[in-house]
């Protein structure tokens, strides 16, 4: 075992500006003291788009305007990655190193979500010969390494890393690994000005889909119709996760566009050229914030990642998901599983017109809108030439096999890992990615009990797990 301790890179008040409960939204940035990471977004882009708020609603010419929107566009800073392609997440990224966080829940008093999934990765890691990064803080170390010292564990290849504050337990999201071995971390902006570019994006895309006025409730109650990514920022791992790169020696970039790790997926397509799937929410959010139109976020992400033509990076509707990865999975070659809920909205629409109440029928209007979501990220796919294969792989807080991480074991064969749901539907996957597909020899499942809790949480095995390669 390998243990990293990072000293000293946190100021007293932002240490004492951490929100305890991390499964909370924060409403607003935490104020850092005299230390600012250099990947905070500078202050004066919230203040600009204040400003613009202002003068597009009073009686300022255009040339203002135009003026404060040329400002704000200045803003955006010059590329601060090594121009390398994220580690993709199909097979042919051969990933053979998991990054984990380990943090204590503050919704589950026992701890025994977080301790069962540290469990369940810890046996597959050592059954497949990968190997295991654990971010975590001082608090959690202890039990940590009396966990790991059992005798089932006793040949587990893995790594601690000490932070000096609690984490977030969802690795995924804010950060990137490389394929330069470099890591690229996702920068921080203002709380109230990402949610408001996030909510603009879907109200422009979005309408048409449902009634104004649910429309207006799913853009209000965003928790109980489809969640905004903007937590990710609010929760700000990003910084953990760069210290700990830097405590490693490693070079540490920062992401342009607001690119939560969930809402990317890196693969290629079916010749072999590297793409990226990006979610519109990620894409409209930059536009927004920087002033820009989307294929000026295109190019961002091609200049961050090397990638040689925008048509590369392919926008992608959420479908009736916050991330990418919660409702389809890239199995390579140009191929994407697109979640079906059309035969779950025939059913939601029959109960509605059988029992008429609130109940049934914000369950019906919620499945319609997933369905024409889910409808629109085939399609956005398709445009762009990918192969697109429709599966109902999801159930709410049932099971979730799109979120997940293939992996390639000591044998050299390919692997997935993802969240276990009843037998019959695990067989069923199963048989889909072994037998069908052709894409793994084994899938590898957590146990249920736990993965129903985690999906409670709104996030799954491919959400704790954040894959890289040595």
């Amino acid at each position: 075992m390998d243990v990293l301790i990072m000293y000293g890179v946190w100021s007293d008040q932002a240490l004492c500006d951490w929100d305890s409960d991390m499964n909370v939204r924060m409403g607003s940035s935490d104020k850092l003291g005299d230390h600012k990471p250099e990947n905070l977004m500078q202050p004066s882009l919230a203040g600009l788009h204040e400003r613009l708020r202002s003068l597009e609603n009073g009686d300022a010419d255009g040339q203002e305007i135009e003026s404060i929107k040329e400002q704000i566009r200045t803003q955006l800073p010059a590329v601060g990655t090594a121009r390398s392609l994220p580690q993709k997440k199909t097979p042919s990224g051969r990933t053979n190193v998991l990054h984990m966080n380990y943090m204590h829940s503050q919704t589950d008093p026992s701890g025994e979500t977080e301790i069962e999934h540290l469990r369940f990765f810890a046996r597959t890691v050592k059954e497949l010969g990968l190997r295991l990064e654990i971010l975590t803080d001082e608090g959690c170390r202890e039990e940590l390494e009396q966990e790991l010292s059992k005798e089932s564990f006793k040949a587990l290849d893995y790594t601690l890393v000490i932070a000096q504050k609690p984490v977030s337990k969802w690795a995924e999201d804010s950060v990137e690994y490389l394929q330069n071995g470099q890591v690229a971390v996702l920068s921080l902006f203002d709380d109230d000005l990402l949610e408001l570019a996030m909510k603009a994006g879907r109200q422009e895309r979005w309408q048409g889909k449902v009634s104004p006025e649910t429309l207006a409730e799913v853009l209000r109650d965003d928790h109980l119709w489809i969640l905004l990514g903007t937590r990710v920022n609010a929760l700000k791992t990003s910084l953990e996760r760069e210290y700990a790169a830097q405590v490693r020696g490693q070079q540490v970039g920062y992401i342009r566009a607001y690119i939560e790790g969930g809402n990317m997926i890196t693969g290629e397509d079916a010749v072999g050229n590297p793409v990226i799937l990006i979610g519109k929410d990620a894409i409209a959010s930059t536009a927004y914030m920087y002033q820009i139109d989307d294929d000026d976020v295109r190019r961002i992400l091609c200049e961050d990642f090397g990638l040689e033509s925008i048509e590369q990076v392919i926008c992608v509707e959420q479908p009736g998901k916050f991330h990418l990865d919660m409702g389809m999975l890239f199995i390579g070659k140009g191929v994407v599983i697109v979640n079906d809920s059309r035969k779950a909205l025939k059913d939601a629409i029959e109960m509605a017109e059988l029992a008429p109440c609130l109940t049934t029928e914000r369950m019906a209007a919620k499945l319609q809108l997933q369905c024409s979501l889910e409808d629109d990220a085939a399609k956005d796919l398709q445009t762009a030439g990918l192969q697109v294969w429709r599966e109902k792989l999801e159930d709410n807080v049932f099971y979730n096999f799109f979120n997940g991480e293939f992996v390639e074991g000591a044998d050299g064969f390919s692997y997935y890992i993802t969240n276990g749901g009843l037998q019959d539907q695990e067989e069923r996957f199963e048989a889909l990615m072994i037998q069908e597909w052709n894409v793994v020899k084994k899938v590898f499942f957590s146990p249920q009990d736990t993965a129903q809790r985690g999906l409670q949480e709104r996030g799954g095995v491919g959400c704790r797990l954040k894959g890289a390669r040595l």
